[in-house]
């Protein structure tokens, strides 16, 4: 039976793209999501509605799964604040999902982490800097680390490497990501806030070319344990504003106070995706912030 490939948070942004990918590919998955989260896109045929805590080894072994990508998460921080279940639902789905992939002796366990795990650091992060948390989002991604590494030692022979995402953004992400909150006000002809000064600074990358190092990695016989996925810049809030104005001249910018526990920036050391997967970024932020706006 053909080995494939199960996705939780496939009904999410970088999960069905990454789903379509490699359907592209001729690459079978089985793509998981409970819907929680009503997903922009309407949800494909295939998916299965299921809770990650109920998938068991023998759901896994029926399936001949080998590799996981363990994409589903709650991952607003400001809302991390508020619904404290939030960050325990992510720790306990890692758990149950992790030790189900031992128990069905799966190959490659990919768990997608957070650049917020870092918290503000002067320089460029790279995969080995400390962990730093300023949110109870970062801290359940801390502790899925460690859950990581803990399973690692049950059964050293599964592979398993940490997806650090920085800031994907593109068509169909969720309205709640500042790129897409603010395209839709100005479609809106509605004011932009601005939490701050707007000197913060994120590393984004354009989703296709998130799915493109997802799928070098994914499809690779190279084994780390953690690995960056971003552009390696970093843009500023103000320079975002910026780049809008070139699509919308009477954008209209309101200041308001910090969001609690702001990182000042996030900047991703992407190395060793460059050496070690030949990755390339085919697209820059402004082409990118273009083609999000032209398929809003």
């Amino acid at each position: 039976m053909t080995k494939k490939i199960l996705i939780t948070g496939a009904a999410g942004f970088i999960g069905r793209q990454l789903s379509d990918f490699l359907e592209k590919k001729n690459i079978s998955t089985i793509d998981i999501d409970d819907l929680s989260v009503k997903p922009v896109l309407k949800p494909k045929k295939k998916l299965i509605k299921k809770k990650v805590e109920s998938i068991s080894a023998e759901f896994l072994k029926k399936n001949s799964i080998s590799k996981i990508v363990h994409l589903a998460a709650n991952k607003s921080v400001d809302q991390s604040f508020i619904n404290l279940k939030n960050s325990t639902q992510n720790f306990e789905m890692t758990l149950k999902l992790l030790d189900s992939a031992i128990n069905a002796n799966v190959k490659h366990f990919f768990n997608a982490s957070t650049c917020e795990i870092f918290g503000y650091q002067k320089n460029k992060l790279k995969e080995n800097n400390n962990f730093i948390p300023h949110s109870p989002y970062a801290v359940s991604k801390v502790a899925n680390e460690y859950l990581c590494n803990i399973f690692l030692m049950r059964k050293p022979k599964m592979r398993v490497t940490s997806l650090i995402f920085f800031n994907t953004f593109g068509p169909t992400e969720g309205r709640d990501a500042v790129i897409p909150k603010f395209i839709n006000l100005l479609n809106n002809n509605k004011i932009i806030n601005i939490e701050g000064n707007g000197n913060q600074s994120r590393d984004f990358t354009y989703i296709e070319d998130t799915i493109s190092a997802l799928f070098k990695i994914i499809n690779s016989k190279k084994y780390f344990r953690q690995i960056n996925i971003g552009s390696g810049k970093n843009v500023s809030i103000k320079k975002l504003v910026n780049i809008l104005k070139l699509f919308y001249p009477k954008l209209r910018v309101k200041y308001t106070k910090s969001r609690v526990n702001e990182i000042q920036a996030f900047n991703a050391n992407i190395d060793l995706l460059r050496k070690q997967y030949k990755f390339k970024n085919s697209h820059n932020f402004r082409d990118g912030i273009k083609k999000t706006i032209e398929n809003f």
